[in-house]
């Protein structure tokens, strides 16, 4: 009876000691639970996304297990699945499933179907026989820029400014529309030179590294400078003590009163509507035309692509032709540039 006594104190004092753990630095002894680091780790594996990443693939997933598919699935039943869909929905479309369905299996710790060569083959011959071309937001010019710029009389005061800067800073720095809705004053500096503009995390810098957009100023009413300097003053006159804690180009409802943050999607919104107040054919426009607006401009002017990418962020220089939009085959002609030396 003894023995079995000892036996269960020491079990029960293994079992005490898995729990614990000596921390060096304060000589301490610290019970660690295990729901806390499996919460931790979680949260880790999680943000390896960005959240909309993550709502677009559950919804992609949701649309692969209503077809019929399961996760883990096999590289037929995921080619059988974009067989199923080919033609009737984009290439790009096809693409981004066959993402959401890769990391169901990587959270699952199994081998992705996706990577097989027979899944590789089918979307090899589906873009072949449909084409992966996709559908470009048309660009911004200048002269369209100048008219959005242009004061609506018509328009409560504050929304009319909100939209100007909002347009102006949007082209000027090529930002993302996501990077437009996530701005705020303190990323924001002012001094003899122009503004320049602190982006704490984007599509491509997931990482948090940051980077820095320059701001120059600008002729007449497309000064991106004026424009957020008058915004900024406005807003915090408008939104009182509120207005620290809002994003920089917040809603602004009927009344002229301010609300919260721009989605994204809402860039897009202020553009078409100030289009259609200007008398201008919103068809084919969307947040994305003010980015590939100052890229096709200054690609146009002859900026070298390097200063493209610098403002815009773009990783590499492929990505930046296909920005380039709406310019003849003989502007910025190669031949005639040197036939004219």
């Amino acid at each position: 009876m003894l023995i079995l006594k000892n036996q269960k104190h020491q079990l029960k004092a293994s079992n005490t000691m898995k729990k614990v753990r000596i921390d060096s630095s304060r000589g301490a002894s610290v019970t660690r639970k295990p729901g806390k680091a499996n919460a931790k780790f979680n949260h880790y594996v999680v943000s390896a996304v960005a959240d909309s990443t993550r709502r677009a693939y559950a919804g992609d997933l949701r649309h692969f297990r209503n077809w019929g598919g399961r996760v883990p699935a096999t590289p037929a039943m995921v080619a059988r699945y974009l067989a199923a869909f080919a033609g009737k929905v984009k290439a790009s479309t096809l693409n981004r499933r066959l993402a959401a369905i890769a990391s169901a299996h990587t959270m699952l710790g199994k081998p992705s179907p996706t990577r097989s060569e027979l899944v590789q083959t089918t979307m090899r011959g589906i873009r072949r026989i449909h084409g992966s071309a996709q559908v470009q937001a048309k660009p911004i010019s200048i002269e369209m820029l100048r008219l959005l710029a242009k004061p609506q009389r018509h328009l409560d005061l504050v929304r009319d400014l909100r939209d100007r800067a909002l347009l102006v800073v949007g082209f000027a720095g090529g930002f993302r529309r996501s990077e437009l809705a996530r701005l705020k004053v303190e990323n924001l500096v002012f001094d003899a030179q122009g503004v320049t503009v602190t982006l704490v995390r984007s599509k491509t810098d997931q990482q948090g590294k940051g980077r820095v957009v320059a701001l120059p100023p600008g002729s007449g009413r497309m000064c991106p400078v004026k424009l957020l300097k008058a915004w900024i003053q406005l807003r915090q006159g408008a939104a009182a003590g509120e207005a620290a804690s809002l994003p920089l180009f917040c809603g602004v409802n009927r009344h002229g009163q301010l609300g919260g943050g721009l989605s994204g999607a809402a860039v897009g919104g202020v553009l078409r509507r100030r289009m259609h107040d200007c008398g201008l054919d919103p068809s084919g426009f969307s947040a994305h035309s003010l980015r590939s607006g100052l890229v096709t401009a200054a690609a146009k002017a002859g900026v070298p692509t390097w200063a493209i990418q610098r403002q815009t962020g773009h990783r590499s220089e492929s990505t930046v032709h296909r920005y380039i939009r709406g310019l003849s085959p003989f502007e910025r002609n190669a031949f005639d540039t040197l036939s004219r030396a």
